[in-house]
């Protein structure tokens, strides 16, 4: 008798235990949602190149045994491919162990000339691919470093020390859109001054650009 009352209480609290669970998954199965997929995300790039692959413009092999009134002119192409407008500056230091002691004796001058494309030729002599701007542009100095016009206070001693960083560079150009490519042209004049003698310099040019 005791076994039949147990089995007869058992029956109806297993149905309630199954009913319970019946009753909650019937609940659990209500849900909504809602989403959008393949999201992605790239930065833009700031590109700057040159025209003559790092190689320097100016050297103590075809510059050598300079004397007052040596001058030379050097031309380059800026290529600025990015593809965010960016301003580029130019700025000059002195390389590690490199010499100075010409450096108040050289008048310089840079001059930005028409933008040309990326296939056109500039030649480092600035034989080809530099053409002045209708009304010439000088980025430094007022003239042409070899002109009786220019400013003989603008030497590399004072290119050095006004525009070391790019904080404090030669603005080159604004806002510069992709695919423009910029020609420079820098000029050096030795001055006239028994105080060059026996002297030397060096220096390293650089062109930066960031992005705006």
């Amino acid at each position: 008798r005791a076994r039949r009352t147990v089995s007869a209480v058992a029956v109806p609290v297993g149905l309630v235990l199954s009913l319970a669970v019946t009753w909650s998954s019937t609940y659990a199965a209500f849900s909504a949602s809602t989403g959008n997929a393949d999201n992605s995300w790239q930065t833009g790039s700031v590109v700057l190149g040159d025209s003559d692959s790092g190689a320097a413009l100016f050297t103590s092999a075809s510059d050598s045994a300079l004397k007052p009134g040596s001058t030379r002119s050097r031309c380059i192409r800026i290529d600025y491919t990015g593809d965010l407008a960016a301003d580029i500056r130019m700025y000059v230091g002195t390389p590690t162990s490199g010499a100075t002691t010409l450096d108040p004796y050289l008048v310089m001058s840079v001059e930005r000339g028409a933008d040309v494309t990326s296939t056109t030729p500039v030649a480092a002599d600035c034989s080809t691919g530099f053409t002045p701007t209708a009304s010439p542009t000088f980025l430094y100095n007022t003239q042409q470093a070899n002109a009786s016009l220019a400013d003989a206070s603008r030497t590399l001693t004072h290119l050095k020390t006004t525009h070391p960083d790019y904080l404090n560079g030669v603005v080159v150009s604004e806002n510069t859109a992709q695919n423009t490519y910029l020609t420079l042209r820098i000029s050096y004049a030795v001055k006239d001054d028994n105080g060059a003698q026996n002297t030397q310099s060096s220096a390293t040019f650089t062109w930066e650009a960031r992005n705006r």
